[in-house]
């Protein structure tokens, strides 16, 4: 079973909708996810997304959460997206493979790591 700071926190998807509704329109959000005005309105009274849905809401989610700057959990559920698939068992594994290369390359082009490349290496710690 995934530890709970690897799922994709269905949560923050929910916060970060109701700050896009708040900014636009319960309309524009659901069309820019979507969803139909009424689902997206059952996922912010606290309805558990079906998979498809889920899978709906992070894709906007990476997608809106980047335009304020890639923080740990916009991270978590790009690497979600990316990994999707994967057997579970072998997927903490491949979670950090993947932030292996990505610290990896920007070592190679001598940058500096974003911050929350050391916070998703320290979870399996």
């Amino acid at each position: 079973m995934p530890s709970p700071e690897r799922v994709v926190r269905v949560e923050a998807i929910r916060e970060a909708a109701r700050m896009a509704v708040a900014q636009s329109s319960l309309r524009a959000v659901a069309r820019a996810v979507g969803l139909s005005p009424m689902g997206l309105r059952n996922f912010l009274d606290g309805a558990q997304p079906y998979r498809a849905t889920l899978r709906k809401l992070t894709i906007w989610y990476v997608r809106y959460g980047a335009q304020g700057g890639a923080g740990t959990e916009v991270i978590l559920s790009a690497m979600s997206l990316i990994l999707e698939g994967l057997p579970e068992e072998i997927r903490a594994a491949a979670e950090q493979a993947l932030l292996a290369v990505v610290e990896q390359m920007h070592r190679r082009a001598g940058t500096l790591a974003p911050g929350w490349l050391a916070t998703l290496r320290a979870l399996d710690d």
